[in-house]
């Protein structure tokens, strides 16, 4: 196969052309090994492309004269001479190791490395590099490809087998491979506009690549740059000193005349955000030449990870010191149970235009657009604008998953998928269980009946059935049904309880949705449910203490959301319910039955085990959630979009009003105002924080199912979810209002600033985490916490508890009270 590869690309060579010719080669070392992803371009231009894992390259050219550099991070450039006359032209290069020249190599007479007296040059001249043009655009070539290494033959009893033909018999195999070319275009000083208009995805004909240009932007002239959620210092950032400790290998002249110092760059602790490698700053221009990095997992805080490189290629585009960078190639490999996994993501940027003159207009929220038609190129177009030539397995991967998505769309393999995935199994009273028509696009599954069993003082134990039918009206699921059902059975009040209903969604554009629901079901008063179900089950049952009250509603609801415009999306509902107290009907728990008492049901009244906590009474209820994210950057693909956040806070307003119309009860307005976000402060850590006003701007008749209830938090342990909205040690309703409140909560996670910073501790990679609570109303006055706390404490991927030290501040206590908080975050 190999053999006919070449054959076919020699042939290639010889295709009649006018207007331009191909010249394909390889690069390799002296010992004749393929040197991957080393850099081919025309001096002093941007037209080039770089080598592929096997050192091949390809490069299309006009007829003409041509000065070609070929580069290679460590080793000597190369200049060659080439006449090109429309006809193909083949030339391997070996490139030999670089001989830097150590004689200007001083210690100072205080002992310093001269690598340090540059690394300042480049650092002065950071900012100036870093804001030197205003726009600039650029057309670039991305690919990826990930592959399978190695994997067990199960994971926790699961046959893994061949993964519907991708992995071959060494249990390796390409996952996913994929091409882009986009325009790229840039503001400064960070606003990035992409145009995706060719994609090309193995395996799927109809798919869009995830490939991103602007992703790829490893800015080392920024102080700080994203790596995998955590900010990496740059080695010429203004903190590098703290982080990094830098030592000169030499020096070398490159085939543009520009002499380059070569800087060896060490890290100062292993557990820090940082790289070690090789940075190349071109002397007298200071300006980054070139950078080859690499860190473990430990660097990203990310346990599964074993290991990433970088390496970028900045290459002269005007006079006198505006140099871009030409290609970067980020690879990782990373395991988790079991499973080896290799990546490498490859970016090529080519024809700058250093003044485009593009409307700022032309900046907008939408940083990605995937024009409709990108997935309708054939081979023959890939033929002719890829950059870097498949390596032999990348061929073979597009030819064999060309034949499979034909087998994996067809009625015959699905079918004989899901006679495997839906035999029963012992394990699916544990797991739960689901039967799939994937040909006909619908599932109906079930929860495990023996683990969906929980527990409360009024129903006591009460097992739940739990079924859901979904149904998919499009391949990728963009429309989309789903039918649910829930029913349970209280052991102690004898009861049954359930609902049904249904949603559906209309796109994956503006993310419409709509829902009717109804039936019989106990709740939390408070209906954000501050207490979860296992969590009160567990308390219960082993503390004897049941923080959850609970009533009965019978009801029916209408749902409805969807983003009426970009980053304005409104969730509304409709609600008619009958409201009934319920009282405890039990007792029992495994332990403290002769120490300690339950509470009663009645949130206001912990002795009242008689008299139900309010009166039965209807509701008629219109509520809206009106949630103004400006500027609310996104993705857009063909009939789907991606929203990746925004750079300023989330404003929410939140409406409810009780009508008192068809029998309903309740007569009032309530209006809430919240801002919330979350944001770095570069190697500082994260920050978040959550500043909400609210009051009933009528209160007719309000019961006190309808009081704006607090998330207050009574145990000792807890599920982490959204904690920011909760408080660590108020009472769920004692606080309960139809007051104006208003609240503030903070908390900022340090990261490993801190805590890595402490010898002994920072191998353990935990977070220190630090904020506080306060609520201001009527009922409660001023009451406030503030917390100090450790996360992601565990060991690999199992880094799932966080505990928190809090202290409880309010008006008239004797003395603050003080809890140690355990939190899972599974």
């Amino acid at each position: 196969m190999k053999k006919n590869l070449l054959i076919f690309s020699w042939l290639l060579l010889f295709i009649p052309t006018d207007s331009w010719s191909q010249l394909i080669g390889n690069v390799s070392d002296e010992k004749g090994e393929p040197l991957s992803f080393a850099t081919i371009y025309v001096k002093n231009t941007t037209l080039g492309t770089t080598s592929n894992i096997d050192g091949d390259y390809e490069l299309n050219l006009e007829a003409g004269d041509y000065e070609i550099i070929f580069q290679y991070v460590g080793y000597e450039q190369r200049l060659e001479k080439v006449s090109l006359d429309g006809k193909g032209q083949r030339l391997d290069v070996s490139l030999s190791s670089q001989s830097v020249g150590l004689t200007e190599v001083v210690v100072t007479e205080q002992g310093e490395d001269p690598a340090y007296a540059i690394i300042r040059k480049a650092m002065a001249k950071r900012k100036y590099y870093l804001n030197q043009l205003e726009q600039y655009s650029c057309k670039t070539y991305m690919k990826g490809n990930q592959k399978v290494a190695d994997v067990p033959e199960k994971i926790m009893g699961i046959e893994i087998g061949d993964m519907g033909g991708v992995l071959d018999t060494t249990g390796s195999g390409i996952v996913y491979l994929s091409e882009s070319v986009s325009n790229l275009y840039f503001k400064a000083p960070d606003q990035y506009k992409e145009e995706m208009i060719s994609s090309k995805v193995s395996g799927n004909d109809n798919g869009f690549s995830f490939n991103q240009a602007s992703a790829m932007d490893f800015n080392f002239y920024r102080n700080t740059y994203d790596g995998l959620g955590r900010e990496i210092a740059s080695p010429i950032g203004a903190n590098a000193f703290n982080y990094y400790k830098f030592r000169l290998e030499g020096a070398f002249v490159d085939k543009t005349g520009h002499l380059v110092n070569k800087i060896r760059v060490i890290r100062k602790r292993d557990t820090d955000p940082s790289l070690s490698g090789y940075i190349y700053i071109t002397e007298d221009l200071w300006n980054i030449h070139s950078v080859d990095m690499w860190a473990d997992g430990k660097a990203f805080a990310v346990s599964v990870l074993d290991s990433v490189f970088i390496k970028q290629v900045n290459v002269p585009v005007k006079e006198p010191d505006v140099w871009k960078v030409f290609s970067t190639n980020v690879s990782f490999n990373l395991k988790i149970f079991g499973i080896k996994l290799d990546g490498l993501f490859t970016a090529i940027y080519t024809d700058y235009n250093l003044d485009p003159g593009i409307d700022d207009k032309f900046f907008n929220s939408e940083v990605l657009k995937v024009q409709d038609n990108a997935n309708e190129k054939d081979s023959a177009y890939w033929e002719s604008i890829r950059p870097i030539p498949l390596t032999l397995e990348e061929v073979q991967d597009y030819e064999k998953k060309d034949s499979l998505q034909v087998v994996w769309k067809s009625k015959e393999y699905l079918d004989s998928v899901d006679r495997v995935a839906n035999k029963f199994k012992i394990l699916n009273l544990i797991t739960g269980y689901t039967y799939t028509n994937s040909y006909k696009r619908w599932s109906l599954g079930i929860e495990a009946p023996l683990t969906a069993i929980s527990y409360n003082t009024v129903q006591g134990f009460y097992p739940v059935v739990n079924a859901r039918f979904n149904k998919r009206f499009d391949e990728n699921g963009y429309k989309n049904l789903s039918v649910f059902s829930s029913a349970n059975y209280g052991f102690s009040d004898k009861e049954v309880r359930g609902n049904v209903g249904f949603s559906y969604n209309f796109n994956q554009t503006n993310f419409t949705r709509f829902g009717i629901e109804g039936g019989r079901v106990a709740v939390q008063f408070n209906d954000e449910e501050p207490i979860s179900t296992l969590t009160n089950t567990y308390i219960s049952l082993i503390s004897r203490r049941n923080y959850a009250k609970i009533y009965d509603k019978y009801y029916g609801k209408i749902k409805f959301r969807s983003e009426l415009f970009n980053g304005f999306r409104v969730n509304a509902f409709l609600e008619y319910a009958d409201r009934h107290a319920l009282l405890n009907q039990t007792d029992y728990s495994f332990f403290y039955r002769d120490s300690r008492a339950f509470t009663s049901n009645d949130p206001l009244n912990s002795t009242n085990f008689e008299t139900p906590s309010f009166g039965n009474h209807q509701a008629l209820t219109f509520g809206v959630d009106i949630r103004i994210r400006f500027r609310q950057e996104y993705l857009s693909y063909p009939k789907r979009k991606f929203i990746t956040g925004s750079k300023y806070p989330d404003i929410h307003i939140q409406y409810r009003r009780g009508i008192p119309i068809l029998g309903g009860d309740t007569d009032y307005d309530f209006l809430s105002l919240a801002v919330k976000d979350s944001f770095r402060w570069g190697m500082a850590g994260t920050s978040s924080f959550n500043l909400e006003g609210g009051m009933f701007l009528s209160d007719g008749r309000v019961p006190f199912v309808d009081y704006h209830h607090f998330n207050g938090r009574q145990t000792y342990v807890f599920l982490q979810g959204n904690t920011l909205d909760q408080f660590r040690m108020l009472d769920y309703y004692t606080y309960s209002t139809i007051q104006p409140y208003s609240k503030f909560q903070w908390e900022h996670n340090f990261g490993g600033v801190i805590l890595g910073k402490i010898p002994g501790v920072r191998k353990l990679q935990w977070s220190l985490v630090a904020g506080t609570n306060i609520l201001y109303s009527k009922e409660s006055d001023i009451y406030s916490e503030v917390l100090v706390g450790i996360d992601d404490i565990g060991y690999g991927i199992f880094k799932i508890l966080r505990v928190d030290f809090v202290t409880q501040l309010q008006k008239g206590m004797d003395r603050p009270s003080f809890r140690v908080m355990l939190g899972f975050d599974f």
